[in-house]
């Protein structure tokens, strides 16, 4: 499968961490839709409007290699004169100006090295074609590695290594020993068109940026290709985006697979979910556009992370807190276990089924009625097994908020809350699983899953210490996947139950209305299928997202927030009540 990264999701991020690296603000823009090769103008890198990868992890360090690359040739080079010089004269001594450039940003972040050397994942041939011999060169520069005996690329790297020791400052010596191995290759009879570009690598730029006769590129304007308007790194509209709480920085504990990685830093809350044991699968869904009346395919990338169990203490703690009111739904409950249900079209029964005796009598006079006719209605017991049950909770960092008496944050009242219904779940022998969401952009929808149907609550829940809150609310993508989840299971009744304290919101979104309605669409698309949706709000003005969310009736705004547990639970039961009516 093939993800599709957009240059806009990772755009502030890039920029931030090149302001850690190099200490300068560098601007990021996009190429215009035919633009594939990253390009260099003075403060600007330019780079392709988006990256199919295998994965969006892989296509996210293409984006930071090649702006990494680009800010390395804005610090360190000088643009120099290319008159009376062939193709073959610049493709070689920009060969040895991206190198250069690399070793000094290595040199301040030994791990960019490695960084930079894992997009050489193609071996030398041996070739005398010029773009190999010049791509044989590139490749024992970047890994310090010789795949074959080479006169040629030998001379290279020992040229090269002794400018280091001589003046690695000094731009003109690798100049010229780019000349020199030029007129080499002229004297090996090795020939190239002189009018081909040559992309060796492709995270590196053209190296326009190194000659003074470079021409203009051309980039986009401040409108995206899909019609939606855009912003500037700078507009962030909403009160769950902190500025600059997701700056990369680099791991110097990281291993030379890793290198340089996008990584949060230490206050932000959410680097405390990503120190934790955890097992990611990586998903794509779609994404509904109001504006455009269609949905945008393959629109939002969704990690799942799997908690593993933590401490006894962080479940036994909240279970302790809410004792005497757990007792009190144990004795609530007991006649929910005996509800009957109503099977019709049955061959016995105590009750006759009239709608099925004229569809009988019709069948018989057309000729069409067998020798058994089941014109009876049965009554048993609801089957404990037929009804699941997904508790979605809203992650951002608005949960962190305390609540109107200022004793508890909202996530606290809302991890107490589950923990009280799962007690009341586990009486009824309900299957239910406890999963939570927030997002980073439509590139970074994070769903974790604290406990699945099939995992006993004794030993999920105590993972409940490692749930922290951050980031924001890209509500649609969630319920897609929670949907997902929950259809894979047998039961009957299927019922989503989210738990929120704001409207949908993320940090590419500058329209307030756009990640409702796709909310409300997806919330229409799970409800066609049968399973039932409803939503708790702590926030008092919820009404107006809510009711077009979930429509009314299926949404309920908690007026006194310390009460959640027991409005969480009295809620549930009557939920579940309507259900086997």
């Amino acid at each position: 499968m093939k993800y599709k990264l957009f240059l806009n999701d990772v755009r502030r991020q890039i920029e931030l961490t090149l302001l850690v690296v190099f200490e300068k603000h560098l601007r990021v823009l996009s190429l215009s839709e035919k633009g594939i090769v990253p390009t260099v103008r003075s403060g600007t890198i330019f780079l392709p409007e988006f990256i199919e990868s295998d994965s969006v992890r892989k296509a996210q360090q293409y984006f930071l290699s090649a702006a990494l690359h680009g800010a390395a040739h804005l610090t360190y080079s000088q643009p120099s004169d290319s008159s009376g010089l062939n193709n073959r004269q610049l493709v070689l001594s920009s060969l040895m100006e991206d190198a250069r450039v690399e070793l000094l940003a290595a040199q301040k972040f030994p791990g960019m090295s490695a960084f930079f050397s894992r997009h050489f994942n193609k071996q030398p041939s041996g070739s005398l074609l010029f773009e190999e011999v010049a791509y044989s060169v590139a490749y024992a520069l970047a890994t310090k590695q010789t795949v074959f005996k080479s006169q040629f690329v030998s001379k290279a790297v020992k040229l090269f290594n002794q400018a280091i020791v001589e003046d690695i400052h000094n731009p003109q010596l690798f100049k010229s020993i780019g000349l020199a191995l030029a007129n080499d290759i002229g004297q090996m009879r090795i020939s190239m068109n002189e009018k081909e570009t040559f992309v060796l690598v492709p995270y590196r730029d053209d190296n326009a940026y190194l000659w003074n006769d470079y021409e203009e590129t051309d980039v986009q304007n401040n409108e995206s290709s899909d019609g939606q308007q855009t912003a500037s790194v700078t507009g962030m509209a909403y009160d769950e985006v902190l500025d600059g709480r997701s700056v990369s920085e680099f791991s110097h504990d990281a291993t030379l697979d890793e290198g340089l990685v996008f990584q949060p830093v230490k206050q932000d809350a959410q680097s405390n979910l990503l120190c934790q044991p955890q097992l990611v699968s990586e998903f794509v869904y779609p994404e509904w556009d109001y504006k455009i009346a269609r949905l945008k395919r393959d629109w939002c990338s969704l990690n799942e992370i799997v908690f593993v169990d933590n401490s006894e203490r962080g479940l036994d703690h909240r279970v302790d807190k809410y004792r005497s009111f757990i007792k009190k739904l144990q004795q609530i409950i007991h006649p929910y276990q005996s509800e009957m249900h109503r099977r019709k079209k049955q061959e016995d029964g105590n009750e006759l089924d009239f709608e099925a005796i004229i569809q009988y009598m019709v069948d018989f006079k057309m000729g069409r009625a067998g020798s058994e006719s089941k014109i009876y209605i049965d009554h048993v017991k609801e089957r404990q097994q037929e009804f699941s049950l997904l508790i979605l909770l809203d992650l951002s960092e608005s949960m962190n908020d305390l609540d109107v008496d200022k004793e508890k944050t909202f996530l606290d009242l809302t991890l107490d809350s589950t923990v009280v219904l799962s007690e009341l779940l586990d009486s009824l022998g309900h299957s239910y699983a406890l999963h939570g969401f927030n997002s980073n952009g439509r590139g970074e929808v994070s769903y974790f899953n604290v406990k699945d149907f099939d995992q006993a609550s004794d030993k999920s829940l105590r993972s409940l210490n490692q749930v922290k809150a951050g980031y924001s609310t890209r509500m649609g993508a969630a319920l897609r996947h929670a949907f997902y989840k929950i259809s894979k299971r047998r039961e009957r009744h299927k019922l989503i139950l989210v738990i929120t304290d704001g409207q949908p919101s993320d940090i590419d979104v500058y329209d307030a209305q756009y990640l409702i309605e796709d909310s409300a669409m997806a919330a229409k698309e799970i409800e066609s299928t049968g399973c039932k949706l409803f939503c708790l709000s702590l926030d008092k003005n919820a009404d107006g997202y809510a009711k077009k969310i979930f429509r009314k009736g299926h949404y309920e705004v908690v007026d006194h927030p310390g009460k959640l547990p027991q409005v969480l639970s009295k809620l549930y039961l009557k939920v579940f009540k309507s259900l086997l009516s």
